[in-house]
């Protein structure tokens, strides 16, 4: 028992110390030197990005990447959302399930995987009463069963996005593209704004469909 804690607290240590090197990675990455560049990281990108979706299985890459972003196990969930859920208010949809029938709310991330190149966390909320533990938001994809690994976190104390790449030069076409990221102007609703403009499960079921993000800047097509 003691010699697995130890292998599990290695693999721990293993899987935080190279998600902190994509982050510093990132944070030392300029942005790119031409239209021309910007555009190749975009396109490598987009393959990494390309049918993301939740991993099929916890295979070795989905359990290091989990021991980077919490010590807790990932566990797979059935999307149960009520009619009123929003689309992207995981937060708001959780609190008001408290609110109409108890428990407490649980964060942390969920994870999307485009194997074996690229694997992300999108910050998350879900309900527990202890015993079940609910997810009571919907995928905009269309996506029934997640994968979700909890933290003892608030939902605003962690990173909303977390991105890891498996190998070393799609980790430095990661860090140029987040640094690319940085410039590119997001406009974001706040959670009230969200709560009335965003598709509810009923109206998404019936056809209604809204962006999550609304980027306002582009790359020329010169260089």
């Amino acid at each position: 028992m003691g010699e697995a804690r130890q292998r599990g607290s290695r693999a721990d240590r293993i899987a935080q110390a190279q998600l902190r090197a994509q982050v510093e990675a990132t944070q030392r990455a300029g942005p790119p030197a031409s239209p021309k560049e910007a555009r190749e990281i975009d396109a490598r990108c987009e393959l990494l990005f390309e049918g993301i979706t939740t991993p099929s299985s916890i295979n070795e890459q989905v359990l290091q990447f989990s021991r980077a972003l919490s010590t807790a196990s990932p566990i797979y969930l059935d999307c149960a959302p009520e009619a009123w859920s929003r689309q992207s208010c995981c937060e708001m949809n959780v609190s008001r399930y408290v609110e109409e029938h108890g428990g407490r709310m649980i964060c942390g991330y969920r994870i999307w995987y485009n194997e074996p190149l690229y694997i992300e966390g999108e910050r998350h909320a879900v309900w527990t009463d202890g015993n079940e533990v609910r997810d009571v938001s919907f995928v905009d994809t269309g996506e029934t069963r997640t994968l979700f690994v909890p933290d003892d976190k608030s939902f605003d104390g962690a990173p909303l996005k977390v991105r890891f790449a498996f190998s070393e030069p799609d980790r430095a076409v990661l860090a140029g593209w987040e640094a690319m990221m940085k410039m590119v102007p997001i406009q974001r609703m706040s959670s009230q704004d969200a709560w009335n403009r965003m598709p509810t499960y009923e109206q998404w079921l019936a056809g209604s469909r809204m962006p999550n993000l609304v980027t306002i800047w582009q790359w020329g097509n010169e260089g």
